[in-house]
């Protein structure tokens, strides 16, 4: 079974209720690679996770969940906090208010030698990163350059969720740094907005059209970067659906219209049912319909991990599919 790192942070989240005054109702954890690497671990892949813990009672809490969900932890525990996030749901399927506190934390100040990257990338076959990451701290960027140029050195396959978060950097510092490694990228994952507003994307599209802005704008990025794959959420009010581009190839997906519970983790479903697809050697005819069902099915629950079976995201409906 191919063997998967994922490099990121694990978060407090903390869930509040618009409806009873912003009450906490519940507090559990998560982070974007990890959402992914959960999924696959559920599948039997050889998942490894990368990351920086406080050495207390929480800290050895979400070591031992992780590992009861078959994921190998390799973590450098310090005296140092960790990283918090506060979501609020919204109406009328609008994005989940998300809220951070996650400055200065044990994983934003975690350096990691170029020769301890070696050693853990030596027998992998991919590695998972997002665009949260580097826009935490100088460390966080050194770790994800050293890590990108480490895994090219050894053949490692780069997944890469870019992931912008506006109130962590500036468009100008993720442009900056995202310019310095696409071009090293592997698989991509994003969505048409972010394309646009980072490498300044003009085009026209129909609002009606489901994937024509998807579709024009990834035309206009492949002018400047070479990305074998990609693969891209698209939301247009309660209709969800995903496109996948495969060496110049456009896989669209069906449209689902359904009522969005929490938006967390749901690319981050689509970004690992794709990876799955492909390491099972399916057609992305059966990948696009697979990755998008799952992504679908990530908005009817609350909490980041999605831990559906494959059949049960295979049967998958909802009332209406266009």
């Amino acid at each position: 079974m191919q063997k998967i790192l994922a490099y990121g942070e694990i978060m407090l989240r903390i869930s509040l209720d618009s409806e009873i005054n912003s009450f906490i109702r519940s507090t559990n954890f998560g982070g974007c690679e990890a959402n992914a690497l959960v999924f696959l671990s559920q599948r039997g892949y050889d998942c490894e996770f990368l990351s920086s813990f406080p050495d207390n009672l929480i800290g050895k809490e979400i070591n031992s969940f992780l590992k009861s969900l078959n994921v190998k932890c390799n973590i450098n525990f310090d005296k140092e906090r960790f990283g918090v996030y506060y979501t609020s749901p919204t109406k009328n399927n609008k994005p989940t208010k998300i809220s951070y506190d996650r400055k200065a934390t044990s994983f934003s100040k975690y350096l990691i030698s170029k020769v301890e990257l070696h050693k853990i990338l030596k027998d992998k076959k991919y590695v998972i990163i997002s665009g949260i990451t580097p826009a935490l701290s100088q460390e966080c960027q050194k770790n994800i350059l050293n890590l990108i140029d480490t895994a090219k050195l050894l053949n490692v396959k780069i997944i890469y969720d870019i992931n912008y978060r506006p109130t962590l950097w500036s468009i100008q510092e993720c442009r900056r740094f995202n310019k310095k490694i696409l071009n090293h990228v592997d698989f991509l994952f994003t969505n048409s907005k972010t394309l646009r507003d980072l490498f300044e994307i003009k085009v026209e599209f129909n609002e009606v059209d489901m994937f024509q802005e998807s579709e024009q704008t990834l035309k206009k990025f492949f002018k400047t970067y070479e990305i074998p794959c990609v693969g891209m959420t698209i939301r247009k009010n309660n209709k969800l659906a995903t496109m996948i581009n495969y060496q110049k190839t456009n896989f669209k997906s069906q449209i689902f219209e359904i009522n969005q519970i929490d938006r967390v983790g749901a690319g981050d479903s689509f970004l690992a049912s794709v990876i799955h697809g492909i390491l099972s050697g399916w057609d992305f005819n059966k990948i696009i319909s697979f990755s998008t069902s799952s992504f679908a099915l990530a908005h009817t629950f609350k909490g980041d991990f999605n831990q559906f079976t494959d059949n049960e995201i295979i049967n998958f409906t909802t009332n209406s599919i266009n």
